[in-house]
């Protein structure tokens, strides 16, 4: 029988702490890896292996520390002698004696292995008897531990059914890890962020926007290390509800930042800077820096030419508010022409847009140019814009 401790390179007292090291240096030294091509250290490390799994599995080691014994305890019982040869120099000149084998005592051998069958049977027993009570002894602790944390569990749902998030979360999060039976928990901690989440929506739609504002919070501050970009555009705009427009350009500046739908966020930036804080330049300086972005992608797509093959099926909805919002600020502030330019770009990719018919005339008409105007305010009714025109283009 292979004895592993020598495999090891140990003794038959070495600690688990020892039979630890030896194989971490043996299998260093002897994996296969390091001799290619030498099939002899490929049978030495599974050897090395196989005598780590024995070793350091408790029952395994206390089985083969019981065979390893009664093999040692029944080798030295069968061989109660040692045969020695005569030394031919000592019968040198006198007449040797004639040599007969020893005679062999089986009652004696007999009493002996059968003694040594009793210790090993008791030996064995102890362990087996200690390994049961241990193993009990584990199976009630963790019975006892599973009960605690299901304890746990059981009244972190009902901080949450009672609206105290933040307890729920706590007890939830000391859990750390789900055992296999433990399904139901794990799946309650996973969707507890959605549910805070689902509760601001609700009372989002309900206008309730500082209740809103402290739900999305709380989800950011439970996962911090999550983007959360739909979440916080969500906060943005709960935050411009509730006349909280700085924190919602806080926000908006940190998805600049982020690359995280850049045009998107500088038009909702604008709308912030015109309509809440009444900025039109500072407006305007974020629809141009939107412009230019997409200015830059159209060329990467479509090339120089980009012009003649662009379509709006090919861009998203949030281009033709940058348009129309840029060629509306243009108007604001007096300069008709950029209006136009604006505008007619609307027309030209989106040509069922009124609301750019309708811009380009207001600006004619500021620019005095009548004619052009009623043209436009005509090329809006045209597309079922149902507003009203002036006299002159009655």
């Amino acid at each position: 029988m292979t004895n592993y401790y020598h495999v090891l390179g140990l003794t038959e007292n070495a600690s688990q702490e020892e039979i630890k090291a030896a194989f971490k240096r043996l299998a260093v030294k002897y994996h296969p890896d390091k001799h290619p091509g030498r099939p002899e250290m490929e049978e030495k490390f599974k050897e090395i292996n196989t005598a780590h799994q024995i070793l350091s599995d408790e029952y395994e080691k206390a089985r083969f520390d019981l065979k390893l014994k009664y093999q040692q305890l029944s080798h030295s019982q069968s061989r109660p002698y040692t045969y020695q040869p005569p030394n031919p120099n000592v019968w040198k000149g006198k007449a040797r004696p004639r040599y007969s084998h020893p005679q062999v005592d089986y009652k004696q051998n007999a009493i002996a292995t059968a003694y040594a069958f009793g210790i090993t049977f008791i030996i064995a027993l102890f362990v087996m008897s200690g390994v049961w009570i241990k193993q009990n002894y584990d199976e009630r602790q963790l019975e006892k531990k599973l009960a605690e944390r299901r304890s746990t569990y059981l009244e972190a749902k009902d901080y949450f059914e009672a609206g105290d998030f933040r307890s729920a979360f706590e007890m939830m999060t000391s859990l750390k890890y789900f055992r296999s039976e433990e399904r139901d928990m794990k799946i309650f901690k996973n969707s507890m962020l959605d549910l805070i989440e689902q509760k601001g929506n609700e009372a989002f739609q309900s206008s309730e926007y500082v209740k809103a504002i402290s739900l999305y919070e709380l989800v950011q501050e439970f996962a911090p290390d999550l983007p959360f970009y739909e979440l916080k555009k969500k906060l943005a705009d709960a935050y411009r509800k509730n006349d909280q427009s700085e924190k919602a350009l806080s926000i908006l500046e940190e998805f600049l930042v982020s690359d995280y739908e850049i045009i998107g966020s500088l038009e909702e930036l604008a709308e912030i800077q015109r309509d809440d804080l009444g900025n039109l330049n500072g407006a305007l300086d974020h629809l141009i820096t939107a412009h230019r972005l997409a200015i830059k992608r159209y060329k990467t797509f479509y090339g120089d030419g980009y012009a003649l093959v662009i379509n709006e099926k090919y861009l998203p909805d949030s281009h033709f508010y940058l348009y129309t919002n840029l060629a509306d600020l243009y108007l604001r502030l007096d300069d008709y022409e950029m209006a136009i330019k604006a505008a007619d770009w609307n027309k030209y990719v989106w040509p069922d847009s009124a609301i750019s018919y309708v811009t380009t005339a207001q600006a004619y008409v500021e620019m005095g140019n009548q004619y052009e105007a009623c043209v436009e305010y005509s090329g809006a009714r045209d597309r079922n814009w149902t507003g009203i025109t002036p006299s002159f283009c009655n």
